[in-house]
């Protein structure tokens, strides 16, 4: 298994057309149990085919031991919404993409009081300390069965990634001065496309949001123009308002909107609680 890429197999091999499942090796990683992902496929299962779908994914988490296994559909999707929650799976997220096409540094605000750059060594304890303590979003922190001290360790593994320099596409900038860190975002940028993948602002400062996270986004717009994009999408939580409404200030567009599942596995409990001995 390439740890970067996860394999997709049919969930049911009588029944391919549901979907396809893969193990999710990163987050193995930090949670120390399997987790997986499944995607539907082109026929989704129906009302009749609920008790061998729900045996599909029983016999799936026997046999590779995943603890936890997430789906998602789009939002408007009641009929395939309704077949998640009776095979159990548990709402977690509803999700948007927030995208500003054809954009233009003329039409950002001026240049705020907080600088950006780019990150230095030096800077990394600290964005990791930050990413493992500013977060109430995602799927892992929405979802109430799950622990938050691994929901945080994951989004600080997240970053450490993302400073390893693996990836020449990945440029995480650092709201603040030379040896201060206020916030931080990380960013991939390909073919003149900006992904705002992760951003926060230090819970410690007591800065105030609507200031030091409002020039965060705004620095990063700016930063990923300058680096030749020319348009920005994001991917949110609907329940992210605060982030909405700097989206919605700045003139961002919203579409896709998807529901987030989770299927936790009858001994669910039983592997974060071995995991923390």
């Amino acid at each position: 298994m390439d740890a970067f890429r996860p394999e997709f197999d049919d969930l049911s091999a009588s029944s391919p057309e549901w979907g396809k499942i893969a193990l999710l090796p990163w987050d193995e990683e930090v949670f120390g149990f399997p987790v997986a992902d499944f995607q539907l496929g082109p026929n989704p299962p129906g009302a009749s085919d609920l008790p061998m779908f729900v045996s599909a994914l029983e016999e799936y988490s026997a046999r590779t031991k995943a603890r936890l296994v997430s789906t998602h559909a789009p939002g408007d999707n009641m009929s395939v919404t309704a077949l998640f929650e009776r095979a159990s799976f548990s709402l977690v997220e509803f999700s948007l993409v927030a995208k500003f096409s054809r954009l233009e540094s003329e039409m950002l605000p001026p240049p705020s009081q907080f600088a950006l750059r780019d990150a230095l060594p030096g800077d990394h304890d600290s964005i990791c300390r930050i990413a493992g303590a500013a977060f109430q979003f995602g799927r892992y922190h929405t979802d109430p069965r799950f622990p938050r001290y691994l929901a945080n360790a994951r989004y600080a593994h997240w970053m450490r990634n993302a400073l390893s320099g693996s990836n020449p596409n990945n440029f995480v900038f650092v709201l603040g001065h030379p040896g201060e860190v206020v916030g931080f975002m990380d960013v991939v940028i390909r073919d003149g496309r900006a992904d705002l993948r992760l951003g926060a602002v230090d819970p410690g400062k007591n800065l105030g949001f609507s200031g030091a996270g409002f020039s965060l986004y705004v620095e990063s717009v700016r930063a990923a123009l300058e680096l030749g994009a020319k348009s920005v999408t994001a991917k949110i939580a609907s329940a992210n308002t605060r982030v909405l409404n700097v989206f919605s200030r700045l003139g961002f567009l919203f579409s896709k909107p998807e529901a987030v599942f989770h299927w936790h596995a009858p001994d669910f409990i039983k592997a974060f609680v071995a995991n923390s001995r």
